[in-house]
């Protein structure tokens, strides 16, 4: 049908009105046939509009590489670029989520002298609303090229303050709007001011928050839904739940039906206050009686026709209380279940009676109530809900897993959490920024991604003692670090001092030679250490018992040295026995830590000083096999020449294995 219609086109025969072009450039798109869209589309005398129909409909399945080919195609045709249609495809690729893409376009404008107008300023900036310096030099460079902003382009860098949380910017910006609306330039909208409210209540400034509504009534604006919620917000999060409630109970007289997010805002702040109780009592009540609010014979005159309210009583002054329902949703429940603290009973009646309500609790409840018997040490009970979301049809992601880990790890059960970890891959759930559940971090409080699932893991080290359990904690982390994802190389660090030191004595050996520190994180020294020591770590001692610790340094050398023993420790309380000499080489090259220089020499006085002071091994050092002096005898003065290797008997090792054993049976 479409290629005949087409080879009508060809012949010169007319065609209007059998058949829509839109119509079959909709067929195109589901097929992802671009060429054919295009050469559709150029057939028809109005093929521009066409193609930027065709953009816009593989922008909205989201289709960018299609949706950029049309845009191609169009500069072509056209023999220059189209405003509206660079407008167009910069909203796709905000859309598709490439603000990348969108810079790209705009610099092509500009490297071809062309001037983009307003809008596509506009549309550029709100695909880097998440950018506040990109697109502050963006609008920099409208001024530079004289193109005059409108509301929508003060509104777009409101917005991105906002979100870089940039008060005092967007107070700067918002004062310079109000002057251009006294100067009759600008004329503020209700966005305006909602986004100005939500920037006051993110920073907790509920007068400047007040403040604005005043200004919107001075210009004869009302408050809708959004504005009034971002004014409950800011009083709620600055701890005002009884000013929240009174700015509720003049949203009702002011008209504005309240919706369930304006109560679940309230509850939420009494919530994080750790008022629980209060937050079940005003739940109830609302439940029970609904929120009465008194009211005047005007303002009850000017209520919307469509303005709900269940019950209505006459009042004091000839006016009426007016009774409004409150209706809960899941998230309702969800914030009462996070008020059940550490009461998993509770918070499971909670869910049974959002049920009861015709309510179907979401993966958000059931990862709240899993993390509820995680902290009350419940593990058996967050496994059970694991297993009861799935059950129910609820897909598991990245954050319900990692709630049940948490669970798992809190009971000191190490085996079911790295059972759970790698169920959670065979799932194929990968470390992606899109994994984030937005809401579950905004109402438990955690930040839910795949990396805190590896920072769970790894910062129960206490938990970990055998060889198996560190290598798979170790395997955990270079995963972690290939998967790009910020590494704790702090809990990591300490997890393999615990754990080598862990020979020397029960208290964990001499922790302090190692200068733990978190700001050690970010030192590249530091993670080149956590790398040599893990690819050792995650080897089993060769036949001939040979530890390599050339080019090591004192620390990493120590690491080394203590990690071996505790392998043949393990595996002699497993029955194997030792058979051979444990021979370490040091040799004779210099290695560099932290910025000073270390040589064998060094590193072998350290080995020899754990070896013999700290576990009374008897070692030998060199070809010619004669025990060294105790580091604690040595003269510093007479200072032995490097030999290159360290041996300790197989004797040495038996009689240090049978006192270890002995000391640990006390």
């Amino acid at each position: 049908m479409f290629f005949f219609v087409i080879f009508l086109l060809d012949c010169g025969f007319f065609v209007k009105g059998i058949v829509d072009p839109m119509d079959v450039l909709k067929i195109f798109v589901r097929k992802r046939d671009t060429d054919m869209a295009i050469r559709y589309a150029r057939i028809f005398p109005h093929s521009q509009l066409l193609l930027c129909n065709t953009m816009e409909a593989f922008g909205k399945r989201k289709e960018l590489k299609h949706a950029l080919k049309v845009f191609g195609a169009l500069k072509d045709q056209l023999g220059g670029i189209n405003m509206f249609a660079c407008r167009s495809i910069i909203d796709i690729c905000s859309h598709c989520g490439s603000s990348v893409q969108a810079r790209i376009i705009f610099e092509g404008l500009l490297a071809e002298k062309i001037t983009p107008n307003t809008h596509v300023f506009n549309s550029l900036m709100n695909a880097n609303a998440h950018s506040m310096s990109y697109n502050f030099s963006v609008y920099k460079h409208m001024q530079k090229l004289g193109v005059r902003p409108d509301l929508a382009s003060y509104n777009i860098l409101l917005k991105t303050c906002c979100n870089a949380r940039e008060f005092n910017t967007a107070q700067e910006i918002y004062e310079e709007m109000k002057k251009k609306e006294h100067d009759g330039i600008l004329k503020l909208d209700v966005f305006t001011y909602s986004t100005m409210m939500k920037v006051f209540a993110e920073a907790k400034m509920w007068k400047m928050a007040s403040n604005i509504k005043d200004d919107m009534r001075a210009v004869g604006a009302r408050l809708n839904l959004v504005t009034w919620s971002s004014l409950i917000n800011a009083y709620a999060n600055s701890g005002l739940v009884d000013g929240a409630i009174e700015i509720l109970e003049e949203m009702i007289r002011d008209g504005c039906q309240p919706t369930a997010p304006c109560f679940n805002i309230i509850l939420t702040a009494l919530v994080k206050s750790c008022q629980y109780d209060r937050a079940f009592r005003l739940f109830n009540s609302w439940i029970e009686f609904g929120i009465k609010v008194s009211l005047s014979l005007e303002q009850k005159g000017s209520l919307p026709d469509n303005f709900t309210f269940c019950e209505e009583h006459p009042g004091t002054n000839g006016g009426t209380i007016l009774v409004v329902p409150f209706r809960p949703t899941v998230t309702t429940y969800n914030i009462l279940m996070m008020a059940c603290g550490t009461n998993d009973e509770r918070a499971k009646s909670v869910m049974n009676e959002m049920k009861r309500n015709g309510l179907c609790p979401d993966r958000i409840s059931w990862s709240i109530l899993m993390d509820i018997y995680g902290t009350s040490k419940n593990r058996n009970g967050a496994i059970q809900a694991l297993r009861r979301m799935q059950r129910v049809g609820i897909k598991l992601n990245v954050s319900a897993y990692t709630v049940a880990i948490k669970a798992c790890v809190e009971s000191k059960d190490l085996k079911l959490a790295l059972h759970l970890f790698e169920e959670m891959k065979a799932h194929q759930l990968k470390p992606n920024m899109n994994c984030i559940d937005v809401r579950l971090h905004q109402i438990l409080r955690y930040k839910f991604m795949f990396q805190v699932t590896y920072r769970t893991l790894l910062t129960a080290r206490s938990k970990y003692g055998s060889l198996k359990e560190i290598q798979k904690c170790l395997a955990i982390y270079q995963e972690m670090r290939q998967a790009g994802y910020q590494a704790y190389d702090y809990y990591l660090k300490e997890l393999i001092v615990e754990w080598s030191e862990g020979v020397l004595s029960s208290d964990g050996g001499n922790r302090n030679f190692y200068h733990l520190d978190r700001k050690d994180e970010r030192n590249e020294s530091f993670n080149l250490f956590l790398e040599k020591v893990a690819r050792f770590l995650q080897k089993d001692v060769d036949q001939n018992q040979t530890v390599d610790v050339r080019g090591l340094s004192k620390v990493e050398a120590r690491i080394v040295v203590l990690s071996t023993l505790r392998k043949i420790k393990e595996k002699h309380l497993l029955g194997r026995a030792v058979q051979d000499d444990l021979v370490i080489i040091t040799g004779h090259e210099k290695t560099s830590y932290t910025d000073v220089e270390t040589t064998a020499t060094d590193v072998e006085h350290a080995i020899t000083a754990v070896l013999t002071d700290e576990l009374g091994l008897e070692v030998f050092v060199g070809p010619e096999s004669r025990p060294p002096v105790s580091s604690k005898l040595r003269a510093p003065s007479r200072p032995r020449r490097p030999q290159g290797m360290i041996k300790i008997t197989v004797n040495s090792l038996n009689h240090w294995l049978k006192r270890k054993s002995a000391r640990d049976v006390q």
